[in-house]
């Protein structure tokens, strides 16, 4: 910026501001450009002071990875969007979801992809692949879910969900085990190691209306430090998946993990399929 006598000139670029009384030059051109990003990520500033799950508030923080968006939030809501074609078709459609932070923004975009085949006869025991978008618009989770059995009456496919973060690094999987009557997953890193236990109650309660609930437990089963519940939520008016982590320090890749385990079990219990098309579903 020039001075207050017009005699200094700028430091980075002169030319920018010279002012010797003619027009701009057509030749004139930018010397200095911005630094480039580290990775392909947009460095938005993301507002997060109405979070109520943060402990007072965390004001404005970019996001260097699509995990940034799960620092600091103790609970996750799942919500489904009603699709048109859901109502009108004879067969589901890809389905579509919003995880937003309770009386908070949403965080991430969930969109599945899967074969019409699979959502036609395998309904809830389908395979697919969950991408997950945060809100700069970009891909911050993959899951991948296996085609399986939504029953222990088939304890030689059970259910399995691995958890990707673009541009293709692997951080665990939801593994299920088999069980004759209580639901049971294990939460794994990485390096395979178990770092929570999801137990079930021993009668799930398929429908939206009633309240069913997962207990997170830590990985030698001892104690139980969150939950995952699936219900009615009178504030949104909807039928939501409630994650509540552990009160501890959580990675967010941790956490990417639970929020994992919780679709898996969103579809392998909890999604409808409709009794005017056939299934086999196995259960």
């Amino acid at each position: 910026m020039a001075s207050d006598s017009g005699n200094e000139r700028g430091v980075d670029n002169p030319a920018a501001t010279e002012d010797d009384g003619t027009t701009l030059k057509s030749d004139l051109v930018i010397s200095i450009q911005p630094p480039a990003q580290e990775g392909n990520r947009a460095e938005l500033p993301v507002s997060t002071t109405d979070w109520r799950s943060s402990r007072g508030g965390r004001g404005q923080f970019i996001p260097i990875h699509g995990l940034d968006f799960l620092i600091g939030a103790s609970s996750l809501l799942i919500q489904q969007t009603v699709e048109l074609n859901d109502l009108t078709s004879k067969i589901d459609s890809e389905n579509r979801y919003v995880v937003r932070v309770p009386h908070g923004e949403s965080l991430y975009i969930a969109s599945e992809v899967s074969s019409k085949t699979q959502r036609s006869l395998c309904g809830m025991g389908r395979s697919f692949v969950m991408h997950l978008y945060d809100s700069t618009r970009q891909e911050a989770l993959v899951l991948k879910r296996r085609l399986a059995a939504t029953s222990c009456l088939f304890p030689c496919r059970l259910q399995e969900m691995t958890v990707i973060t673009p541009p293709g690094d692997y951080i665990g999987r939801i593994q299920q085990q088999w069980t004759w009557m209580v639901p049971f997953y294990l939460v794994r890193n990485a390096t395979d190691d178990v770092l929570y236990v999801v137990e079930g109650p021993a009668s799930v309660r398929r429908s939206a209306l009633q309240l069913s609930e997962f207990k997170i437990l830590t990985g030698d089963s001892l104690r139980e430090v969150g939950k995952i519940t699936h219900g009615w939520d009178r504030e949104l008016v909807s039928f939501t998946t409630n994650v509540v982590y552990p009160n501890i320090t959580v990675q967010p890749k941790h956490k990417a993990l639970l929020l994992a385990a919780a679709f898996l079990l969103e579809y392998t219990y909890f999604e409808k399929a409709k009794t005017s098309c056939w299934r086999f579903n196995c259960c």
